[in-house]
């Protein structure tokens, strides 16, 4: 198992908030890299979409409370991992982190390492972007 993190980024809003927003799969398209994204797909418990010149993906919600949302892989291709962000309650602010742990090899995880750090904190960029607008 491969375990890749984000930076850790405050965000304008409760945890509450934010869980509710992120446990809705239909969302997380507001939050993807939007120039990198094929066949979106979405319903309420999971999603499907492509990454340009990539894998296809696969989500299914697995759980979701104030404090931690949970996506697991839906299919064992290109490989089997989880996409979860936590949210911790820091007075006027949320604490979002984001990590993706990822069933692969110490080579495959060395490969991945950088494009999957970019891409959660991409993520936590957007979901900061997203709050702090309102």
């Amino acid at each position: 198992m491969a375990i890749f993190k984000s930076d850790t980024f405050q965000v304008s809003d409760s945890s509450a908030l934010i869980s509710s927003f992120l446990s809705d799969p239909k969302n997380l398209i507001e939050i993807l890299p939007k120039e990198r994204i094929e066949d979106w797909k979405a319903d309420d418990q999971s999603c499907s979409f492509k990454i340009k010149g990539l894998a296809a993906i696969y989500l299914i919600l697995e759980s979701a409370d104030s404090n931690r949302v949970v996506f697991k892989s839906n299919t064992e291709k290109p490989f089997t991992f989880k996409l979860i962000v936590d949210l911790q309650n820091n007075d006027d602010v949320t604490d979002l982190s984001a990590q993706f742990d990822a069933e692969v090899n110490s080579f495959l995880g060395t490969m991945l390492k950088g494009p999957l750090t970019n891409f959660l904190n991409h993520l936590g960029t957007e979901i900061k972007a997203k709050y702090s607008q309102a």
